[in-house]
């Protein structure tokens, strides 16, 4: 299969997302169960909760790498909440926010581009 760049592109940034989920569930699951979190049993239920998710927007990004047309609805939730969510904390965490914002634009705008519309089978 000859994939456009773009379409390339977009299913790594896709990806980008899915492992920095992957780090957020990893952190949760660790301070659960090394810190002292005030409810135990709904940290670690954050952290397993946002792994799934992060398993989720992977298999996503898979689908966008083979162009499957399945894959553009969860491709553009996730980069939308992930500058939704991040204009939302950006004063709070503007060290992750500001990554965060950037990273779902450029999902969003890769998404968007013609050549990965087409191998997507369009909108």
């Amino acid at each position: 299969m000859n994939r456009p760049q773009s379409l390339k592109i977009a299913a790594g940034l896709v990806l980008l997302q899915a492992l920095a989920l992957v780090g957020w569930g990893a952190t949760e699951l660790i301070r659960a169960l090394t810190g002292d979190p005030n409810d135990r049993g709904t940290a670690v239920l954050l952290g397993v909760v946002v792994m799934i998710y992060a398993t989720g927007v992977a298999l996503a990004a898979r689908g966008v790498w083979n162009a499957r047309r399945w894959s553009q609805t969860p491709s553009y939730l996730v980069s939308f909440f992930a500058v939704v969510v991040g204009f939302g904390q950006v004063n709070h965490l503007p060290a992750v926010m500001i990554p965060m914002i950037v990273i779902g634009i450029a999902a969003f705008v890769a998404l968007s581009w013609p050549d990965t519309r087409d191998a997507l089978g369009g909108i």
